[in-house]
């Protein structure tokens, strides 16, 4: 009933609406698992699967175990590994990404807001220590260290790494990192970062908007200002 109010509010099926990402309609997503409607779901499922569609990929990594769960959009990989710390599932390798050591590289690795619970997650991480220092010297967030490890050891030369996570939910270390801008230590070719605002319940839009304005704006989830990085890095 409410998708049907909902889209006579919109006067346009759920399936048929469209949301642009760098210049491209993608339609949103809509699935029972943690994508019914206003989740951000709704436009990393497709993001995501737009970047696998237009950049040739052999070997491929997820780290966290998302996509595994829309094995219809997402059941053709020529080798794909997953790996998540916590999650119980078939062929998911439970180890924490900076220990993980694979005998080969990946040409495409992907990750959907994973990384923002790498470090105290709003106090929903229980194994979560303050850092007293820098780690690697370099780093104020677990989420960005491990950022570097995935980029030094498990991507190989000329590779694509893609990663979402929102901006101000729940915790703000990795938000912290992003507005140092550490990434500037990460060894790479190529970096582009994209933004994408929630505008209504049921509209995400992609905005033009620097990381130092963010920094001024200092969003909040809970607060109703929702934003959505997307991270797009070559080696």
């Amino acid at each position: 009933m409410i998708y049907k109010i909902l889209e006579a509010a919109v006067k346009m099926p759920f399936n048929k609406r469209t949301f642009t990402f760098r210049n491209i309609p993608l339609k949103y997503f809509f699935h029972s698992y943690n994508c019914f409607g206003r989740k951000v779901r709704a436009i990393e499922i497709p993001i995501i699967r737009h970047y696998l569609d237009t950049n040739p990929h052999e070997q491929t990594l997820e780290i966290g175990n998302v996509t595994k769960h829309y094995y219809e959009t997402f059941r053709v990989f020529k080798k794909k590994d997953t790996v998540d710390k916590y999650e119980e599932a078939y062929d998911v390798c439970n180890e924490d990404i900076y220990a993980f050591k694979p005998e080969y590289r990946y040409d495409f690795i992907y990750s959907i807001s994973t990384f923002e619970h790498m470090d105290s997650d709003g106090g929903n991480n229980p194994e979560y220590e303050s850092p007293k220092q820098l780690l690697e010297k370099k780093f104020s967030s677990y989420a960005f260290r491990n950022m570097n490890k995935v980029l030094n050891d498990l991507l190989d030369e000329g590779g694509l790494f893609v990663a979402t996570f929102p901006i101000g939910q729940d915790n703000c270390e990795i938000d912290q990192s992003l507005f140092n801008e550490e990434f500037k230590y990460f060894r790479i070719s190529d970096i582009h970062f994209y933004f994408m605002k929630q505008i209504n319940e049921i509209t995400w839009k992609q905005v033009d908007i620097s990381i130092d304005k963010l920094k001024e704006l200092q969003p909040k989830w809970y607060e109703g200002m929702h934003y959505l990085c997307i991270m797009e890095i070559i080696k």
